[in-house]
């Protein structure tokens, strides 16, 4: 017996089917696209939200520790205060050139200014002065010198694992800080009051 060929499809069907399967699997590779972006997505966040609790935690280890730094320095406040190139990272009028907190030189000069909260060996908080508004018309402001046994003391966190991320993974250069009063009575040392939060940046005075 003789069998009979088989048929084949026209040109024109062939064709069509070959689209229809191309664009099927354009679809489904489009598909895992978005699925390994919004799992990427999903983890940067997760790995932000955590880091975030981390870098507030830094920064608050950070102030107290500029608490006691600076309350036991207090009869060298206003050398600190006359320095802001070195004890002020905060960018304002009457200090255009700020203490830049990353720097390795400021780092080998002052290590006092730097402190370790993790036990890794590395710095990862910059302890920080800066003077409060205590001058009074018509008397003209002086950051410079303190007047009223009040200095503003704060912490940035530095810490190269605990920075902020963008989304993508890379690092964003903003920083955290806290800051907050601190006041020196004289006799039984300083007194602290509740600190604040900032960005280590901006004009401030």
């Amino acid at each position: 017996m003789h069998s009979k060929p088989r048929k084949s499809l026209p040109r024109a069907a062939r064709g069509a089917t070959l689209i229809v399967v191309v664009m099927l699997v354009t679809v489904l590779l489009g598909l895992v696209a978005s699925l390994m972006v919004y799992a990427g997505g999903e983890r940067v966040r997760a790995v932000a939200s955590s880091r975030a609790g981390q870098r507030q935690s830094c920064a608050e280890s950070g102030l107290q520790l500029a608490r006691s730094f600076y309350g036991r320095n207090y009869a060298h406040w206003n050398t600190y205060l006359a320095a802001p190139a070195t004890y002020n990272p905060v960018r304002s009028s009457f200090n255009p050139t700020p203490a830049d907190p990353f720097s390795s030189t400021l780092l080998t000069t002052n290590p006092a200014l730097f402190a370790d909260v993790d036990g890794d060996g590395k710095p990862d908080v910059y302890l920080y002065i800066r003077d409060n508004e205590d001058e009074f018309d018509p008397v003209a402001p002086n950051w410079r010198r303190d007047n009223d046994q009040v200095a503003v003391v704060g912490a940035v966190c530095i810490s190269s694992t605990l920075r902020a991320r963008r989304s993508d993974g890379t690092q964003n250069p903003s920083t955290l800080a806290l800051e907050g009063l601190l006041s020196y009575n004289g006799g039984g040392g300083p007194n602290t009051s509740q600190g604040t939060t900032g960005t280590g940046s901006g004009n401030h005075n």
